[in-house]
């Protein structure tokens, strides 16, 4: 088994902390049997996280040395707290990647998703040679810029690294991941996934507390930590028997004497082991000397002030210069920055080495402090306006005599931003550009937002500044961060040139419909830009301005006045000919809600839209593919399968929210077709890719799509026997409410809810994303109840919708054929044609292979011919439901077929809670034990901030836990879960 080559770990410990490794026995036990694991190939990622001065550098380096001798290659980065370079810690990982000879064979990558499925052809050694290529060209700054997206680069490090997996185990080793950006922190997210089944061990040593927690990694920590291949090390302070072993094996002390300076040790350090490192022989010189009362010094300088106090002036210029530097300086860069001679300095740095303030480096020039706790002492200890002097001259020198320097870039971009006060605002500005420039080559969007934005307040030049915000709001929306986009986007509208002004507001309207926000703020602020200029549709900006303006009132909910502007300015963008403005304007209007009668043209739209947006840097096919997807509910299976394809494309280019909602499709199809498990595990992934952007609008999807797919499983019961029939329909999305009433046999509050929906029906209503939904629901609901008034009132709703099938909000619940409702209500009130009906539903759903849809199809068939006394039709079309049904585990459809009433009155037979229940046992088993752990806090009273506070999860990670909580429990609020909880001994 070949050895690479292989950095020292981060922070340099393997080769500069020569003191034993005591205590944290089981730590670095549970450390070696995972190293073990996976160099079996039983791949997994350990999170150790720690304090500063915690240790956990140290253990890492000490089982990355045990992989090293066991054969593991090792590939190591670490991130800075100052601007560091894209994706890092991976920047180093990746360059590791690049530098290493080729070879044959690798590991199985693919496409693969949280579950380790691919979804398209394996990434194997055929393929890893294109992934470094992919690679090379998003590092190399004289290769073309990137033609694919975030998604493929991160797809191609975990290739890379899975490919050179399967020549060697190989050991990531990722320090100080607190300070990595969100963009990175996605890349750690993709490898996490990646590394089960493959001979890799992911370590990676994090600051889990303020103020270096980091909301993304946790977020990210609180999703991965429920895969069985990810495990989390927290590590505690040493205790006083820990502390007494320590001066044993370290200080030379007698067993017998070691307990009480390991008792005042403790009190000193509070069992810090960087403090411990630093304190415990002077702490024996003191009991030596007889000294009756140590106290704890009150500020880390303070602590090594003896240290300090070994130091001359020159000496300490020379220290102060390097904290500000960095964590690691380079010698050479250290004495160009100094005003002493270099022969001066040197015996400075000697010196300061002597006194253990900086580190001797082994086998470079590069000198290392000890620890972050010990530079930032000395930061601490320089005057505010000597540190803005020494960055000045450290960013002139660097810039004028190291251009080949690492970080050059950013380096500049942190130094001249801390001596804008002494006039370098401008450089810091010319670098904070270069620095975004460098990140956007990297697809690092978040971080190119974020210098953009910086440089947007560095600048004195009130047009630069908004230029610099439009580019930063793009990137924000490239990294999925609508938020962040509207901020800038509404810092523009203050604008005194109205044409920037109407930019912004088009800015952002895009920003506000993509996450589902109503188009009231939108539409206000495009009329108000609009009046700025003149209404010239000759004018590109006017025309693509007024297409925004149609989409925002129709997402308002005056769907016409939306349409009528929508198409005129789809006009008069034809009229210019210019086909940006076309795809703009194409771009607006399709995006509207439609009415049925309208999808065809949408989707031939859709199609020139796809033709225009194919050359152009912009992500609209996505929008192509999204509107073409509704080649479900018009039963258009090519459509369908173009639509998936151009979502496909656009996710690689593009990022993770087009990969989402390709996901949602995804889910869509295997929902449809019956594959109810993997329709669970698409879930699981649409979680992940959720995380990948942020969506400030009201949610509750993912809550719906587990509901519909848990109905057809027959896992209802948890959310069944918490009801209790007068739950108001005002206070929780009342369909849902009616669809549990339903399953639950209870016919009376059911029929109370569907009243209560009909009351409350309006034209606004008809045109929201949950229409189709509620007339589906609304339907059942009639059907089920036997109430021919209803059935009467809803089935010209339906209507509407023949020859067509159901969808809420986009995939979010495909509903099967309306043809079928039709044909169930016209049962109902003795009208129409069921059996024509039901037999065009049946139709559609074979046209486009919707297995689950059938099965319905066919038992509503059934029912229908036994009413008419035809058993052989009924028992023909119930065999074949309940062949589909036995064959996809379709329990809904079984226990439908198994209640087929004999008398064919179609009313359903009441189950209650405990006759039919298929549900999980009572106590909670469906819960993971995250939830239950979510749900014993819940039950506390605390709030998802105080939730996430405590399991140190991102507040949002806690808000989906209590939403999938309130699902599966069947709560309709926080009270009703902790009254669960308690009922199930949970709390």
């Amino acid at each position: 088994m070949r050895t690479g080559s292989a950095p020292t770990p981060p922070g340099g410990r393997a080769a500069t902390d020569d003191s034993p490794l005591v205590a944290r026995r089981v730590e670095l036990a549970a450390l070696r049997d995972a190293l073990g694991s996976a160099i079996a190939g039983d791949g997994c990622a350990v999170f150790v996280g720690a304090e500063p001065g915690g240790g956990k550098s140290r253990l890492l380096a000490a089982i990355a040395d045990e992989a090293r001798s066991a054969g593991a290659e090792i590939l190591a980065g670490a991130c800075v707290e100052e601007l560091g370079r894209p994706l890092e810690p991976f920047d180093a990982v990746i360059e590791q990647l690049l530098r290493a000879p080729d070879g044959e064979g690798g590991a199985d990558a693919g496409d693969r998703n949280a579950h380790g499925r691919s979804d398209g052809p394996a990434a194997a050694g055929p393929e890893a040679p294109d992934a470094l290529a992919l690679l090379g060209t998003a590092f190399d700054a004289a290769s073309p810029a990137p033609q694919f997206g975030q998604p493929r680069l991160f797809e191609a490090v975990a290739e890379a690294v899975l490919d050179r997996a399967g020549r060697t185990p190989v050991v990531l080793v990722l320090d100080d991941l607190h300070w990595a950006d969100d963009d990175a922190v996605r890349l750690l997210e993709r490898l996490v996934l990646a590394v089960a089944g493959a001979p890799v061990l992911l370590l990676g040593a994090y600051r889990p507390d303020p103020p270096d927690r980091s909301a993304g990694l946790s977020d990210v920590l609180g999703r991965v930590s429920r895969l069985p291949q990810v495990s989390r090390i927290l590590l505690a302070p040493f205790d006083e028997g820990e502390l007494a072993e320590y001066l044993v094996e370290v200080g030379g002390i007698a067993p017998e004497h070691a307990a009480r300076p390991a008792h005042a040790l403790a009190a000193i350090t509070g069992g810090n082991p960087f403090l411990v490192r630093e304190t415990w022989r002077h702490l024996l010189d003191a009991i030596a000397a007889g000294d009756p009362g140590i106290a704890m010094p009150e500020t880390t300088y303070d602590l090594l002030r003896p240290r300090v106090a070994m130091l001359s002036g020159t000496e300490l210029e020379v220290v102060g210069v390097a904290a500000i530097m960095g964590q690691e300086v380079d010698l050479s860069e250290l004495l160009a920055c100094v005003d002493a001679p270099p022969d001066a300095a040197l015996r400075a740095v000697d010196a300061i080495v002597h006194a253990g303030l900086l580190e001797r480096p082994t086998s470079d020039d590069r000198y290392r402090f000890p620890h972050a706790i010990a530079r930032q002492a000395m930061l601490d200890a320089i005057p505010p306006s000597e540190a803005i002097r020494i960055h000045a001259r450290v960013a002139e020198t660097l810039e004028a005599r190291f251009p080949a320097a690492p970080r050059l870039v950013q380096r500049l971009a942190f130094h001249y931003d801390a001596a804008r006060a002494l006039g370098y605002a401008d450089r810091a500005v010319t670098f904070h550009l270069r620095a975004a420039e460098s990140a956007d080559r990297r697809l690092a969007h978040e971080q190119a937002a974020t210098l953009l934005e910086r440089a947007s307040e560095l600048t004195a030049r009130v047009d630069e500044c908004e230029r610099l915000r439009e580019r930063a709001a793009r990137s924000w929306m490239l990294a999925a961060d609508f938020a962040a986009a509207r901020r800038l986007r509404e810092r523009n509208l203050e604008s005194a040139d109205a044409r920037t002004r109407v930019r912004a507001a088009i800015g952002y309207e895009d920003a506000s419909w993509r996450p589902g926000l109503t188009g009231e703020r939108a539409a206000e602020l495009l009329s108000t830009a609009l009046e700025g200029i003149p209404a010239d549709d000759r004018d590109p900006l006017h025309v693509e301005a007024s297409a925004s303006l149609g989409r925002a009132i129709a997402f308002t909910g005056q769907v016409d006045e939306g349409a009528e502007r929508g198409e005129r300015a789809l006009e008069a963008a034809r009229a210019l000919g210019d086909e940006r403005t076309l795809a703009a304007a194409l771009r607006a209007r399709i995006a509207q809600p439609a009415r049925p009668t309208e999808l065809p043209r949408r989707i031939l739209m859709a199609d020139e839209l796809a033709r225009l947006a194919a050359g152009m840097d912009e992500d609209w096919l996505g929008l192509a593919g999204m509107v073409g997807a509704y080649g479900y509910v018009l039963g258009d299976a090519e459509a369908l399968a173009r639509a998936e394809r151009r979502l496909a494309d656009v996710g690689r280019r593009w990022g993770p929210y087009w990969q989402y909602w390709l996901g949602c499709v995804r889910y869509g199809d295997a929902f449809m077709q019956g594959r109810l498990e993997d329709a669970t595990a698409r879930l699981v992934d649409l979680e992940y890719l959720e995380a990948g952007f942020r969506s400030d609008a009201s949610d509750g999807v993912s809550a719906t799509q587990e509901f519909m797919v848990r109905r057809e499983r027959g896992r209802l019961g948890p959310a069944l026997r918490v009801l209790n029939g007068e739950e108001s329909p005002a206070s929780t999305w009342a369909p849902g409410l009616l669809v549990l009433y339903l399953e639950a046999g209870w016919v009376d509050p059911a029929r109370r809810v569907l009243h209560w929906l009909l009351e409350h029906t309006s034209e606004q209503l008809r045109s929201s994303a949950d229409w189709p939904a509620r007339l589906a629901f609304m339907a059942e609901g009639a059907v089920a109840c036997g109430d021919v008034d209803a059935a009467r009132a809803v089935r010209p709703l339906v209507a509407e919708y023949a020859g067509c099938n159901l969808m809420l909000g986009f995939y979010v619940a495909v509903l099967g054929p309306a043809d079928r409702w039709i044909g169930e209500l016209d049962a109902v009130t003795g009208d129409g044609d069921p059996a024509r009906s039901f037999a065009s539903a049946i139709g559609l759903s074979e046209r486009i292979g919707a297995t689950l849809h059938l099965a319905h199809d066919l038992v509503a068939s059934a029912e229908w011919a036994r009413r008419l006394g035809d058993e052989t039709a009924a028992a023909g079309f119930a065999t074949r439901a309940r062949g589909i049904a036995e064959s996809h585990g379709m329990v809904r459809v079984l226990e439908r077929l198994g209640r087929v009433d004999p008398r064919g009155t179609g009313a359903i037979t009441a189950r209650g809670h405990d006759a039919g229940d298929t549900g999980p046992g009572d106590t909670g088993d469906e819960l993971t034990p995250r939830e239950r752990e979510v749900l014993g806090l819940v039950a506390e009273g605390l709030s998802n901030r105080e939730i996430a506070g405590r399991l140190v999860i991102s507040e949002h990670t806690a808000a989906n836990h209590v939403r999938s909580i309130l699902m599966k429990t069947g709560a309709s609020n926080r009270t009703g879960a902790a009254r669960y909880a308690r009922d199930h001994n949970l709390a």
